[in-house]
């Protein structure tokens, strides 16, 4: 039988805002290379939890361990562990390319910074637009995208740098429903043809189920 490998790990995480508990020791792993689902309705601290895991806020109590490593007081820019935002948060003075070529260009260490210079880079950045479908788009604006678009390019630049996990927010929210779809089933190709481990925030049942091999219920 085959060993299970846990790549992202949640031991007894306590999560709290403004003074108030909204996760309470909670512990699940995530298989390496799975994608796992964190489903409940708004307000119970699905967003929340994703902020602590990304290294955004500090937990309350409880460990986080990326690959069996503990990166509970790790920085952001070195816990190798990628967010892809509701809202997207592409930067609108940068193209398509830039934007996804951020991560690499902003990577932790100097030693990986010099790694993802000039050829590489270029290289890294058209293999991803491939993969998410804007191969051609690397030059244009990111204000010109259509919502569906954009996202795209979001999720390329979470992916750019490799995480060892990768945190997705809402990652279908606010598309029309056949827009939703077509992307939901290209999503998860993506995450399985780059063997991610991931994450993924939703209140749909049916992307829960659609997306992820197992299921975590908040609320």
């Amino acid at each position: 039988m085959e060993r299970v490998v846990i790549g992202l790990e949640l031991d007894a995480v306590s999560v709290a805002h403004d003074g108030r508990t909204l996760i309470d020791h909670l512990s699940f792993g995530v298989e390496r290379g799975s994608t796992t689902a964190l489903l409940g309705p708004s307000g119970v601290g699905k967003s929340s939890l994703l902020r602590v895991i990304a290294g955004i806020d500090r937990p309350t109590s409880g460990r986080i361990l990326l690959d069996g490593a503990d990166v509970t007081d790790a920085p952001i820019h070195r816990r190798r562990i990628g967010l892809v935002f509701q809202d997207n948060q592409l930067f609108p003075h940068l193209s398509v390319a830039d934007n996804v070529a951020y991560g690499l260009r902003n990577a932790a260490t100097r030693e990986a910074r010099r790694s993802w210079r000039g050829t590489r880079t270029h290289e890294r950045v058209h293999e991803l637009l491939s993969i998410v479908g804007l191969a051609d788009r690397g030059d244009d604006p990111v204000g010109i995208l259509s919502g569906g678009e954009a996202k795209r390019v979001a999720l390329a630049r979470g992916l750019a740098p490799t995480p060892g996990a990768l945190l997705l927010d809402e990652p279908l929210t606010g598309l029309d429903r056949a827009l939703h779809d077509r992307l939901m089933e290209d999503l998860a190709s993506i995450l399985r043809t780059t063997g991610t481990t991931a994450l993924i925030v939703t209140h749909d049942e049916s992307e829960a189920r659609f997306l992820a091999s197992a299921t975590v219920r908040l609320g």
